[in-house]
């Protein structure tokens, strides 16, 4: 047996690789096999094919093991099979590859190119169209993305079509399910999947949507009916442009771009009477087409302190995203108290927003109205709030008025005396459970060395970042900050800085000092600090939270 051992061992340690191909010549359509074959290995390992993906499509890898001994003699081997679909025609190299230290002789393989009426043939029964309009498209605007795969009669889809896009620097929002219809191209009847996504580049240059790629199956024209060939069908890769802010747009109004925005309010009571303490509710709400809720900003609603106290609600925003593109809103509502008579006037609320469609700054605008408050000043300082404390007080049961007050101890009345039972069962009691506490605190386990914070790390990066001054890589290590600091990916980091609105203003400001065309309102490194250090701040105040802050200078 130790015989038997020290063979495998010595097997082992001179294993050799050795490389062949099922085939010496395939076409397009067709597949091969590469067997690599470790002589004198007894165990299999991983095996790196990267360097294959430049000219092939690796379908899948097996690997076996094969042990004998005769007559005392040991042989081993391990066989890795690797099946291959070439990505084009012509002589491919086959490079070596390295198992257990060891490197397999490199390959040739001729791929023969389709016969074009073949090749015909099979881009009539199945392909792409693909395409994101309106390309090019401004910073933080829609542009939307369609893939629609055609496939004539006979073809057999057996793979899903991708999901949705990963865009690095880009939120991408599906507009619905994956769609199914049928079409005519060139005369001749297609079924069609077709999918949508709203695409909202975030910084302004080139950006890529990488192709993607589905497998079928077809049957080649050919003697005996032809044959059945699995194929890959991709699209190409789309370029958009991304336009920066336009330099006519307001350099003091948050960017807004939109395909429209409409502004609306409405009052509870629906056509209300304005008299001193009595409260009413009104609610704005802005709807835009070709984009989403969260990139509406805040709504100015300051009345006339005078004349009124408002108490907001919670800020809603809605998302109803249609086939035609993304649709969100923005609704406040305050309620009203009016605290002393007269006229007044509401102003008019104005909201500034980029015409994505016809490239131009609009106003949307929600007129102002003059309102007469009836009803009598208060007589002294007393304020609505302590008026409505006052009528509350006034609703409690009319037989508290004349209730006994209740009876103060005696100062002077001697303690209260406790049998010695009662006494000594509480001692008792009180040992126990200190007996039991002590205990407890000695078999507890040390505490577990703490694993370093992610959100730690990066707000020291910011820091350097923000020490160097440099626009960009003080927004990339702002953006890292916040993903690690809220726990959430790069896509659903933007989502939510849209809906902060102090996370959204520097962002604006980030975006505008380095992308617009005439740059203004620089933000050092300092004051994003401090921006980013009071934005925290603000959320665990909030929160209730009582994790301690980061040092502002990390």
């Amino acid at each position: 047996m130790v015989g038997l051992l020290a063979a495998v061992f010595a097997a082992s340690a001179n294993a050799t690789i050795t490389a062949t191909l099922d085939r010496e010549a395939i076409d397009e359509l067709s597949t091969v096999q590469l067997t690599l074959r470790a002589e004198g290995a007894s165990q299999s390992e991983e095996i790196d094919v990267s360097l294959l993906e430049n000219a092939f499509e690796v379908i899948g890898t097996n690997t076996t093991t094969q042990f004998r001994s005769v007559n005392g003699q040991v042989s081993q081997w391990v066989e890795y099979q690797i099946n291959l679909r070439p990505k084009q025609s012509g002589w491919l190299d086959i490079p070596p590859l390295s198992l257990g230290g060891q490197q397999s002789p490199p390959l040739r393989l001729q791929v023969i190119p389709l016969d074009a009426g073949v090749r015909d043939a099979i881009e009539a029964m199945i392909f792409f169209e693909a395409n994101a309009a309106p390309n090019p498209v401004r910073v933080q605007a829609q542009t939307i993305l369609t893939r629609s795969l055609f496939y004539a009669n006979g073809v057999q889809v057996y793979s899903d079509l991708p999901a949705a896009p990963e865009i690095p620097g880009a939120l991408v929002i599906s507009l619905g399910e994956n769609r199914t219809a049928t079409a005519i191209r060139q005369g001749r009847p297609y079924g069609v999947l077709e999918q949508r996504y709203a695409i909202f580049p975030e910084q302004k240059g080139r950006l890529r949507i990488p192709e993607i790629s589905v497998m079928s199956s077809v049957r080649l024209p050919g003697p005996a009916g032809g044959r059945r060939s699995g194929i890959r069908v991709s699209t190409p890769e789309i370029q958009i442009e991304v336009l920066p802010i336009p330099p006519d747009y307001p350099a003091d109004q948050p960017w807004l771009p939109a395909e429209a925005v409409s502004i609306a309010e409405t009052w509870q009571p629906a056509d209300p009477r304005f008299h001193v303490g009595e409260p009413v509710q009104r609610t704005i709400r802005v709807n835009v087409v070709g984009n989403t809720g969260s990139s509406v900003p805040p709504l100015n609603l300051n009345l006339p302190e005078r004349f009124f106290k408002q108490y907001p609600e919670p800020v809603r925003l809605d998302d109803g995203n249609s086939n035609l593109g993304a649709q969100g809103s923005r609704q406040e509502t305050h309620s009203i108290i009016p605290i002393n008579p007269g006229e007044t006037t509401l102003p008019p609320l104005r909201l500034t927003w980029w015409d994505s469609v016809n490239e131009r700054v609009q106003e949307a605008v929600l007129p102002g109205r003059t309102l007469r408050i009836t009803g009598e000043a208060p007589a002294s300082a007393t304020s609505a709030d302590e008026a409505s404390v006052q009528e509350a007080r006034s609703r409690e049961p009319a037989n508290a008025a004349n209730a006994e007050p209740a009876a103060l101890p005696d100062a002077n009345a001697p303690p209260p005396t406790y049998p010695t039972w009662l006494l000594a069962l509480t001692a008792a009691g009180f040992l126990g459970w200190l007996t039991t506490w002590l205990l407890t605190r000695r078999r507890k386990p040390a505490a577990a060395p703490e694993q370093p914070d992610a959100a730690a790390t990066a707000w020291k990066v910011l820091n350097q970042a923000c020490k160097s001054d440099q626009l960009a890589a003080m927004r990339n290590a702002w953006l890292d900050h916040l993903s690690a600091h809220w726990q959430l990916s790069d896509a659903n980091t933007l989502a939510r800085i849209r809906r902060t609105p102090m996370a959204r203003k520097l962002l604006e400001r980030l975006n505008r000092a380095l992308y617009a065309s005439d740059p203004s309102g620089t933000i050092s490194g300092e004051e994003l600090l401090r921006a980013t250090h009071a934005l925290m701040k603000e959320e665990s105040e909030g929160e209730d939270a009582t994790a301690p802050l980061p040092a502002l200078h990390g």
